[in-house]
């Protein structure tokens, strides 16, 4: 093996030869890694290039195997992977990433987030949180008012709608109605089909499109998102992407071509309740997923949207978690947008009975304590809710919302007919159109936003 590989993966080659089942080959990826590392020949960055996606995926690798019972010897060299990985690559340095000790570790507290747990106390009277809440979303977020109307703008709502290009998924999620095992219509979009659907959109007022699909890896490749994106960038819209976790020379090409920001929710951060969940398939990696937002923002990423799926677990220890998992993100990547999702559970596939139950009244709670931790940061909210309850919110401290939205591939129709269901991951409660949610939001004294650019 070269002196000249990595210095610290190099230290490692004496214990993966007495403890890893795959010793030989990993070796011998240690020996490519060398060998690029003395090539200074005209393809000497293709070959780092393939060789950082191995060591990542290595890296990867580990940490599931040994998910729960990581030694002091098996974090070290995680971390060697790590940084060996970005070298090859070509980033910038950066300190090793640490997200799975950051989510469970008090000294990433910040002061806000200490005074947003406080407000967590159901003692804590709601009304004062709220007012608080609405107060910083006013300060941080302020709107110019409507022509027509005179009063000051309570703040300033960007309006979005997802767009779903495919339904086929190979994971076993429990809860979702995209479930391998049921047997729902399913739909895979191609690129001319979804930017005809992103254009129904358009027509509705749309600019800022969310992309979802399901994980289906000869379907849902890295060229299928990337193909979409500059599709939809090259068309004036504003492509945000919420796919299955990507590496970050995946999300690198995204950013290049025309992705805004990527949505990745971990669902719970209680590793034992999240291998509960998800038993079978990509998305039973815990940590890929855990350090999604970290590869999405070291490629460039600008917005990096964060969320718990609340039913799944104990909520405020995700909240918790969650917030921590922000704060290590700010302080990683200061210039980088954040934006938080709250997803609630009304509905689930036959057999999956929810566990935790979350009242209108926690869910108020949590998006006010989220604007306390996070005074600059999105807050946004799904048509799952209610209209009722999503005027509540509004009126408090949301800042995006979805509308008329379709949660089937292929869900939007061009005569304006209703939006499909057939197929849907997940029911929708507020049918109202987009102009409708619209005229409702100017009539209350929003500023109502369809892009996050207004010329």
């Amino acid at each position: 093996m070269s002196s000249r590989t990595p210095p610290k993966l190099e230290s490692f080659a004496g214990w993966i030869q007495a403890t890893d089942d795959h010793a030989p080959h990993h070796l011998n990826l240690l020996a490519h890694v060398g060998q690029a590392w003395d090539d200074a020949g005209d393809g000497s960055s293709v070959v780092r290039s393939s060789l950082a996606r191995k060591v990542e995926r290595w890296r990867y690798q580990h940490l599931k195997e040994h998910a729960g019972r990581l030694t002091p010897q098996d974090e070290a060299f995680v971390d060697a992977l790590d940084g060996a990985a970005r070298q090859l690559a070509g980033r910038a340095p950066l300190k090793s990433r640490r997200t799975r000790h950051a989510v469970r570790d008090p000294a990433v507290d910040t002061d806000s987030i200490r005074e947003a747990c406080a407000a967590l106390d159901t003692a804590f009277p709601l009304d004062r949180l709220t007012e608080t809440a609405r107060q910083l979303t006013q300060q941080h977020f302020p709107g110019i008012p409507a022509p027509r109307i005179q009063r000051a703008a309570r703040h300033r709502i960007l309006l979005y709608a997802p767009l779903y290009v495919s339904s086929d998924c190979v994971n076993y999620c429990l809860y979702c109605g995209f479930r391998y095992p049921l047997g729902i219509v399913r739909r895979h979009l191609s690129v001319a089909e979804s930017l005809d659907q992103a254009r129904i959109l358009r027509g509705r007022g749309f600019r800022r499109i969310l992309v979802v699909g399901g994980e289906f890896p000869s379907l849902t490749t890295p060229a299928y998102y990337r193909e979409i994106t500059r599709s939809l960038a090259a068309d004036g819209f504003e492509p945000n992407i919420e796919s299955a976790p990507q590496t970050t020379e995946t999300y690198a090409e995204l950013v290049a071509a025309g992705a805004r920001g990527v949505n990745l929710y971990q669902e719970t951060y209680d590793e034992r309740l999240y291998a509960k969940y998800h038993v079978r398939g990509p998305k039973s990696a815990y940590h890929w997923r855990l350090e999604t937002h970290d590869r999405a923002a070291e490629a460039g990423m600008p917005r990096l949207g964060l969320g718990i799926l609340l039913g799944l677990a104990d909520p405020r220890a995700d909240l918790l978690a969650m917030m921590r998992h922000a704060a290590y993100l700010a302080d990683r990547f200061p210039d980088r947008t954040l934006a938080f999702s709250l997803p609630r559970i009304h509905e689930a596939p036959a057999g999956f009975e929810i566990p935790y139950f979350v009242s209108d009244r926690d869910l108020i709670r949590f998006f006010c304590v989220l604007r306390i931790a996070f005074p600059r940061a999105g807050l946004v909210l799904s048509t799952r809710e209610q209209a009722e309850f999503r005027h509540t919110l509004a009126k408090i401290c949301i800042t995006e919302m979805s509308a008329g939205s379709s949660t089937a591939p292929g869900g939007y129709a061009a005569d304006g007919s209703p939006n499909a269901a057939e197929g849907a991951q997940f029911p929708v409660s507020d049918h109202r159109s987009p102009a409708e949610v619209a005229a409702w939001l100017e009539e209350a004294g929003f500023e109502v936003a369809w892009t996050t650019n207004p010329a």
